[in-house]
């Protein structure tokens, strides 16, 4: 009799120390292939069982089963030593409606810091059997179809056509099952598994493979309902590209036999090219790199009918890595991100940071890397030509027409504001939530081209004005640029040039309140020359401010 109290006692210390490992265990980034877990059902009844079994990477290390209820408690522990390189374990679901709450219940095998998952639901009965999908990734049950003998029931797939437990979850990462026809899906139970430690956005992990050859990815449309209600967004990965969806990006669909497709293509076939031709026929400033990607998103009802989701209610950011070789071929400084559908082209606003363009795309549809080459013809041979073809390649900068430029006109207040917030719209830092009100200016008129930028301008100190105006139409002074550019330039990261301090001959002639300025922009690199003369009060021409911005946003921190 007492040695079967200490047997016992035995038992519940190693229960103990189970599950005190599982609950202060770290997530593992991805499930080894050497570890697999699969289920004999995807339903269980109330009194029924469920058996769980799968290949471990050697007999030495006993795999460690969780199972979570719907409820986040811990339904059942055990470490099931494995044989021969396999383990399984039979669990009984009681009947006690307390014990075994109707819900998504999480199975967790782990050995080590190796960990996979899957999901199976408890149900009062009254689903309707169906065929196992639950199996290691690949689409295969492992364990027996039909009835379980002890009332459990295999499950069937979704409405959707997608199997709950297609695909695994690790953390807030999923990577999809391969279908035979080489589609990749992930089911909804596995979405909810990634969904629960999820804060912000859940990633679907693609073969590269998958972009480069147009490969299908689908999941039931129930998903962005899911993804809404929680505020969770959806990045999907795959080689080179990947695209983040904000939470409700795309309308959410009730109707659980529908599903979404979306497919990422960044192959230059033959589609591509024509419609990168015929988009370009009446544009000689702009021209191929080669560098393509398609984004297509369709939800396709039970029927087979399919309906294109072309514009986003919230756009998406994506993100698309130069290969070494594109990077070798494509110039940075004139190309840019356009979409193009056959007969226009636009572009698109993002950025150029270390080997990758990231962009904001408010619709789905042809993106390709372009390079623009403007055709002013007064800056042939200008010693600001560089900086003035960079920004009109950014579409920062625009000519009195498509011929000149006129370099050495001066500038407007007005007009030097608005190309310093763009420059900061292009590739600064702007807080997400900028100051909602800054200063008002009595000679700033509404709907003036200039007016939302001076206001914002103001509104994050970059440009403060003359006892109540703002006099849009002065021309700006070198020292009034200068200011304005240091206060810009905090939101750049820049770092000092190692330039030392500036010796101008006209530096007594240079007011108080710009002298500070004067010398910072020296030390960032926004300003050089030989020290002469800073003529702080002369007016700044269009070449020298391109030049200025072209320096802050070569010089920006990434």
């Amino acid at each position: 009799m007492e040695r079967k109290r200490g047997m016992n006692t035995v038992k519940k210390y190693l229960a103990a120390v189970l599950v005190m490992l599982f609950l202060f265990s770290s997530v593992s980034a991805y499930a080894a292939a050497s570890l697999t877990l699969s289920l004999s059902a995807e339903e269980v009844r109330r009194g029924g069982e469920i058996t769980l079994s799968g290949t471990a990477g050697s007999d030495h290390n006993d795999v460690v089963v969780k199972i979570v209820s719907p409820k986040q408690t811990v339904f059942y522990i055990d470490a099931v030593t494995p044989v021969q390189g396999a383990y399984s374990a039979v669990v009984a679901v009681p009947q006690d409606a307390d014990l075994a709450p109707l819900g998504t219940y999480t199975v967790i095998a782990g050995v080590g810091s190796e960990e996979v998952t899957r999901t199976f639901s408890v149900t009062d009965g009254n689903s309707v059997p169906g065929n196992p999908g639950n199996g290691n990734g690949n689409g295969n049950g492992a364990g027996g179809g039909g009835n379980t003998g002890g009332g459990g029931v295999t499950a069937p797939s979704e409405p959707s056509g997608i199997p709950s437990t297609a695909g695994q979850a690790s953390g807030t990462s999923i990577t999809p099952e391969k279908t035979a026809d080489g589609r990749y899906i992930f089911g909804s139970g596995t979405l909810e598994t990634a969904l629960g430690k999820a804060a912000d956005s859940v990633t679907i992990s693609l073969p590269a493979s998958a972009a480069a050859g147009g490969s299908a990815l689908e999941f039931p449309a129930a998903a962005l309902k899911s993804l809404q209600n929680r505020n969770v967004g959806l990045m999907i990965v795959s080689g080179n590209v990947s695209l983040r969806l904000p939470a409700g990006f795309a309308g959410a669909v009730d109707d659980g036999q529908t599903k979404v497709r979306i497919v990422l293509n960044t192959a230059l076939t033959d589609d591509a090219k024509n419609t990168i031709q015929q988009s370009l026929k009446n544009h000689p400033e702009l021209t191929s790199s080669g560098v393509v990607l398609s984004v297509v998103m369709e939800i396709i009802s039970a029927n087979g009918s399919v309906t294109e989701i072309h514009k986003l209610n919230k756009p998406a950011e994506v993100t698309l890595k130069l290969t070494k070789e594109q990077r070798a071929s494509i110039s940075a400084d004139l190309a840019g991100v356009y979409s193009v559908d056959g007969s226009t082209v636009e572009a698109v606003p993002g950025r150029w940071s270390s080997g990758s363009f990231t962009f904001t795309a408010a619709h789905f549809s042809y993106y390709a890397i372009l390079e623009y080459k403007s055709s002013f013809t007064d800056m042939v041979g200008h010693w600001a030509a560089g900086a003035v073809n960079f920004l009109a390649a950014k579409h920062l900068v625009t000519g009195v027409d498509a011929a000149h430029f006129e370099p050495n006109r001066s500038m407007t207040r007005g007009e030097f504001v608005t190309l310093v917030m763009r420059a900061i719209d292009y590739a600064g830092d702007k807080p997400v939530k900028a100051p909602a009100n800054g200063p008002s200016f009595s000679d700033v008129t509404a709907g003036a081209y200039y007016a939302q930028p001076i206001a914002d301008a103001a509104a994050l100190g970059i440009v403060s004005g003359y006892d109540g105006a703002f006099r849009p139409k002065d021309r700006i002074t070198r020292e009034e640029a200068v200011v304005a550019l240091v206060h810009a330039a905090a939101y750049f990261g820049l770092n000092e040039a190692g330039n030392g301090q500036p010796d101008f001959a006209d530096k007594d002639r240079i007011s108080v309140w710009a002298a500070s300025a004067v010398n910072q922009a020296w030390s960032l690199g926004l300003i050089q020359g030989d020290g002469k003369q800073f003529n702080p009060a002369k007016p700044v021409s269009r070449a020298e401010v391109a030049v200025m911005i072209q320096r802050m946003l070569a010089g920006r921190s990434e």
